[in-house]
C-alpha cells in the first residue's frame, strides 16, 4: 500500500513540476487526435503499445448467513424382526433323501413408524 502511494505522490509531483510550456503555432493549425495519413495518402494502420496496468488486489470477507430452523416432529422407521415356526411336510431333499414332516424356524420382517423430535438447528440460509 505504502508503494502504490509513494508512486501516485511522485507522478504527481513530475506532473506539475517538470511539465512542458503550452506551445504557440503563429497561425498554424494543429489537429491532434484526426487519423494518421501514410506519405503516400493512404490511411496507415497504427497499433498503439498498450499501457501498464497496476492491479490492487483487496481482501474479500465473506460470511455465511445463518439462520435458526426451529424444532419438529418426524418420524423415523423402526425394523422389527420375529421368528416363528411353520410345518413343513415331509419330502424329498435335491440329494433324493426323505426329510421327515417337522417345524422349521421362519423369519418375519416387520416394523412400524416411530414419532421422533428433531431438535432445532442452525443452518445456512
Amino acid at each position: 500500500m505504502a508503494r502504490i502511494v509513494a508512486l501516485a505522490l511522485a507522478l504527481l509531483v513530475a506532473a506539475l513540476a517538470g511539465g512542458p510550456a503550452p506551445a504557440a503555432a503563429g497561425g498554424v493549425r494543429i489537429v491532434i487526435g484526426g487519423p494518421p495519413f501514410h506519405p503516400a495518402g493512404r490511411p496507415r494502420h497504427v497499433h498503439p503499445h498498450p499501457g501498464r496496468a497496476i492491479v490492487v488486489p483487496r481482501p474479500i470477507y465473506l460470511a455465511p448467513r445463518r439462520c435458526w430452523a426451529q424444532g419438529a416432529w418426524t418420524y423415523q422407521w423402526v425394523p422389527q424382526s420375529q421368528v416363528y415356526y411353520a410345518w413343513m411336510p415331509g419330502h424329498y431333499n435335491t440329494d433324493a433323501l426323505w426329510v421327515e414332516a417337522q417345524y422349521v424356524p421362519r423369519v418375519l420382517q416387520s416394523g412400524y413408524w416411530q414419532p421422533i423430535w428433531i431438535e432445532g438447528r442452525w443452518v445456512d440460509c
